[in-house]
């Protein structure tokens, strides 16, 4: 008989190698599901650092178009002269004043320049004027032929020590000629703030801004020092050369010696770079716990491989469950709702519910994104719908009602999420809250259009006024009038009782001009105690009955004297003409009624003579 090992011998040997093939296919299979993991795992992040790029971009140009903004604001209001060197101190000292109430309304900007189509630097906070900018990258943009009024500058050191980047743009003349550049300094600590209200995702995950020359702007980890020369990235560099707006590749940075996934955007219409990392090493984290699980279950027996399946399995889900909100969403400034790809909320941050006053219960599941946006602007729907299933980004300027009822203006950019076989799975929309740039430019635009002292409209809005209206009388044959008024002896109460008091008195006069006409009628300053009066469908006979009762209301005006004693009274002269056939312009009609005023002030003052 055989010996009981023998026979054993062959059923150990199978099972050895049952065991074997087992444990073989087992390690091929767990090899595989590894490999597929890891290819998985490496796609998701470079998808994190995407999103991340994405927002982030976006939010950098929010941040030049406030800018943009400003500076459309402030270029409307400069003229030729502006440009000049020298300039009358009163003039200069009021240029100086709109740039600076311009700049509050924009905290990033460090400083605000003029220079000219010489490329001599005419005005500037930090620069004494002279300065010979020809050199400079902004300079020879607007010396370029470009039509491209804009232009952003690569980072440079100021003539102050900082690092900055200058935003500029061509200000041209009522020809169409450039006259000048204006410029905005933006030190570059401006965008280290930015990323510091930021938190990227891992310890060692990055997020920098850069220029197209590769110069570091900021950098979350921050450096200290930040490095002068560029970065030596041949990605990026290859990016650039080819023109492509966005590029995902893996690099090593010879800053920290750690591999990173990257997503680099060029910001739109601006020469800016946002690079998101994403940490290789943490991000493979979690998959190398799990290859060490698998590795132990493939080693001690077939139940704990089981549940290392399992965990591997609860693993994927997590990995395919990744939350699509981050801490520098909901640590955002903007407001960010986030959609589904069939519309439905799934996401909104604080500042949505600061600015809207709806809590988050109230939108999640309840309503699409495009009733979210646009509900008080429903004829934008279809187009936001088209817009978004292209595959582009949908971008507009509304106005909306918070929860309390309240006015806010506010811009809004909406982005899809398309899968590479190009379905939408999700929807980014940001909202920015422009109210205050509204609020400065109505008080650019009332500043730059009437006199500050009076109220009255200023010189040249009222010549503008006076354009219109002598179109109007050409076109449709009406008459029209034109009276130019000046206070008798104006220097005199000036000289005797101070330049306060002379204020006073032109305000006093100003508001009984405007209480003594009809409302049609137009008052302006034209300069000093010099003012016009404009009146639409009125004759020489209509306007000298008007006129005369200006100039009795104004002697009977009076106001405490100062000095003490007998109250003050003043009067005015009074030239007025009226629209010839011919008149194309006002300069005729204001040569007539100065005529007029002449003839006024000779034969005594306080009269109203027509010319």
């Amino acid at each position: 008989m055989p010996h009981v090992s023998h026979l054993a011998s062959p059923s150990r040997f199978k099972a050895l190698t049952y065991g074997a093939l087992i444990s073989l296919l087992l390690l091929l299979s767990g090899v595989a599901e590894l490999w597929s993991s890891y290819q998985t795992t490496i796609a998701q992040g470079h998808a994190q650092a995407r999103m991340e790029s994405l927002l982030f971009s976006e939010w950098m140009r929010q941040d030049f178009r406030e800018v943009e903004l400003l500076q459309n604001m402030v270029a409307e209001q400069l003229q030729e002269n502006d440009f000049q060197a020298k300039q009358p101190a009163a003039e200069r000292t009021a240029l100086e004043s709109r740039l600076v109430r311009a700049m509050r309304g924009v905290p990033q900007a460090y400083d605000m320049i003029l220079v000219d189509r010489n490329c001599q630097l005419v005005l500037s906070f930090k620069v004494s004027p002279g300065f010979d900018a020809r050199e400079r990258s902004y300079c020879k943009a607007m010396l370029s032929p470009s039509k491209e009024d804009r232009f952003v500058s690569e980072r440079f050191k100021g003539a102050s020590g900082d690092l900055v980047v200058m935003a500029t743009q061509r200000v041209r003349g009522v020809d169409g000629r450039v006259i000048g550049l204006l410029g905005t300094v933006i030190r570059t600590s401006h965008f280290q703030q930015l990323i510091d209200r930021t938190l990227v995702g891992g310890y060692h995950d990055v997020m920098a801004f850069a220029d197209t020359r590769m110069q570091l702007l900021a950098r979350q980890p921050l450096i200290s020092p930040m490095p002068v020369a560029p970065v030596n990235d041949p990605e990026a560099l290859g990016m650039l050369q080819r023109g492509d707006v966005e590029a995902s590749y893996e690099y090593t940075s010879r800053l920290d010696n750690r591999t990173r996934l990257h997503s680099m955007r060029k910001v739109e219409r601006l020469p800016l770079l946002v690079t998101v990392g994403i940490d290789k090493e943490t991000l493979l984290a979690p998959w190398r716990n799990k290859a060490w699980l698998m590795l132990g279950g493939w080693l001690i027996c077939t139940l704990l491989l089981a549940w290392g399946v399992r965990r591997y399995q609860r693993n994927t889900e997590l990995n395919d469950a990744l939350a699509t909100r981050s801490v520098a969403i909901d640590h955002a400034a903007e407001a960010i709702i986030i959609a589904n790809g069939k519309g439905h909320v799934e996401y909104v941050n604080p500042a949505f519910v600061a600015m809207t006053g709806y809590d988050s219960e109230e939108i999640y599941g309840q309503h699409k994104l495009e009733d979210v946006l646009l509900a008080e602007h429903p004829q934008f729907k279809p187009v936001l719908q088209s817009t978004i299933m292209g595959g582009e980004i949908w971008r507009g300027e509304l106005s909306s009602h918070n929860r309390a009822g309240q006015l806010y203006f506010e811009t809004i950019s909406v982005a899809p999420v398309m899968s590479a076989e190009g379905r939408l799975l999700r929807m980014v929309a940001i909202k920015h809250d422009v109210s205050d740039a509204k609020m400065l430019q109505a008080d650019l635009i009332r500043l730059a259009n009437t006199d500050e002292l009076t109220s009255l409209y200023n010189r040249r809005q009222f010549m503008q006024r006076c354009t219109e209206e002598i179109a109007r009388g050409q076109r449709w044959e009406r008459p029209l009038s034109l009276a130019m008024l000046d206070l008798d002896h104006f220097k005199l109460l000036n000289d005797r009782y101070g330049h306060a008091f002379g204020d006073e008195v032109l305000r006093t006069f100003a508001s009984c001009c405007q209480a003594s006409v009809r409302i049609e009628d137009v008052c302006g300053r034209l300069g000093g105690e010099e003012f016009a009066i404009l009146l639409p469908d009125t004759d020489r006979y209509t306007a000298t009955q008007i006129m005369e009762r200006v100039r009795q209301a104004v002697a009977e005006l009076q106001l405490d004297n100062p000095q003490g004693g007998e109250p003050v009274h003043f009067t005015v002269s009074i030239g007025i003409s009226e629209l010839y056939p011919g008149d194309a312009t006002a300069t005729p009609m204001m040569a007539r009624a100065d005529a007029a005023l002449y003839l006024a002030k000779q034969e005594g003052r306080n009269q109203v003579r027509a010319g």
